[in-house]
């Protein structure tokens, strides 16, 4: 019994420096981050802005998204909340659409209101390399206050995790189109 309480007991401390290590590394990520992706949807730059624009029908094609809720406009604009299973609700207001130029090209900036961690989306719509096709480019300029979050998005997930995802689904959600 002694030698399995002395196990137990090396194990919780093991446990207790792993994540002091992991803290310690995180905290000295910088808290606010900017990164892009950029790839081909084979849809025109219009029907692109329409997908990304139309919020309620995310959770159709959006392969993290379980649910939207659309709310009320916010100051005018658009607002809903994504639920992404688990518990974890994300809540967002589009702080700007720039309607299609006549060059294809428009911008819309979603923002997530989270005291912990969130920032802004900025999808750059342009036409594409043939017709019927989009260059989307997906910018975050984001923060994360938690030190072990900023470990895992670094070390583990990848800073770009997010926007790889969403780049995927729309891909594939304009193929289907």
């Amino acid at each position: 019994m002694k030698t399995f309480l002395l196990v137990l007991l090396s194990l919780a401390v093991l446990l207790v420096v792993a994540v002091a290590i992991v803290y310690a590394i995180g905290a000295r990520l910088p808290v606010s981050h900017s990164v892009s992706v950029t790839g081909i949807v084979p849809a025109s730059p219009a029907r692109t802005l329409a997908i990304i624009s139309n919020v309620g029908d995310g959770a159709a094609w959006r392969s993290e998204v379980k649910s939207v809720q659309v709310l009320p406009p916010e100051d005018g604009k658009d607002h809903w909340i994504e639920d992404l299973g688990r518990g974890m609700k994300m809540d967002f207001v589009a702080t700007g659409t720039q309607p299609l130029l006549a060059d294809g090209h428009a911008v819309r900036t979603i923002f997530l209101k989270d005291p912990n961690y969130g920032g802004t989306w900025t999808y750059d719509v342009s036409p594409g390399p043939s017709p019927n096709q989009t260059t989307l480019k997906i910018t975050e300029d984001g923060f994360i206050h938690s030190p072990i979050y900023r470990f895992a998005m670094a070390h583990f997930f990848g800073p770009t995790r997010n926007l790889d995802i969403y780049m995927k689904d729309i891909q594939k959600k304009a193929a289907q189109s």
